[in-house]
């Protein structure tokens, strides 16, 4: 099934450039099958990005959900001003199925307009390998020494693949409590015990990831860290006049 939704605002040109891509997005769903999710993302409105998507049974997600962890970061190391496509990274769903992704970046004078995103479940591929394996070796099978015996362990590694894992997410505000806590986890503290300090680090690992770029993220990062919105621009401010003392 392909979902679509209309992009409002600008409907010239810019617009009629993602309205092509959104024929792809069928075309590639229906060809590649159901284990290849292929999702079309405007990055003009990150809370609610994707404007149309075929299969999106794999990762959960469907027309009107936002961008992931590892798009954010796209967007804040501008990746895309230096490369056109990054393949063959490791996806994760909300149900820790593990997908093999890549995201092609649309941009037209200078400027990023969305992401053509493939996502390919390769679970069941893997199973069969498994099985196949079991079966071989039950069988009296033996293998090079070199040669994988878990297929699920094999992981692709080319020079434009990132090392950190793309998680996808149903809404933003999951996001933001995803970075929040590992930050605890890493600290091993509870929330009402952070200091000045680790509130300020923790804002810097959240702006890291392109987190305040999400409307709305002000208003939930302060009920998260139990503490008032503009004491969340203070923190930001603060970071912002260490990093200037820093240059």
């Amino acid at each position: 099934m392909i979902d679509f939704i209309n992009i409002e605002g600008d409907v010239s040109y810019m617009s009629k450039i993602l309205d092509y891509y959104k024929e792809l997005v069928g075309f590639l769903g229906l060809v590649m099958g159901e284990n290849c999710e292929i999702a079309l993302q405007d990055v003009s409105d990150e809370k609610h990005c994707i404007v149309a998507i075929a299969n999106g049974h794999i990762s959960g997600r469907k027309v009107g959900s936002p961008l992931t962890d590892l798009a954010l970061k796209f967007i804040k190391s501008e990746v895309w001003k230096e490369k056109d496509y990054v393949g063959n990274y490791k996806g994760k769903t909300m149900n820790n199925k593990i997908l093999n992704s890549s995201t092609f970046f649309i941009k037209e004078k200078g400027k990023l307009l969305g992401m053509f995103c493939i996502n390919i479940d390769n679970s069941k591929l893997i199973d069969l390998s498994q099985e196949i394996l079991r079966l071989g070796f039950s069988g009296g099978l033996k293998l090079p020494s070199e040669a994988p015996t878990d297929f699920s362990t094999i992981q692709l590694s080319l020079d434009t693949a990132p090392t950190e894992t793309e998680n996808f997410f149903e809404n933003p505000e999951d996001i933001v409590d995803s970075i929040i806590e590992e930050f605890y986890e890493e600290k091993q503290i509870p929330t009402e015990r952070l200091t000045q300090e680790e509130k300020v680090e923790l804002i810097e690992k959240l702006e890291s990831a392109g987190i305040f770029k999400l409307k709305g993220s002000i208003s939930h990062i302060a009920d998260k860290l139990m503490v008032s919105e503009p004491s969340v621009y203070r923190y930001r401010s603060k970071l912002q006049k260490m990093k200037q003392g820093m240059d």
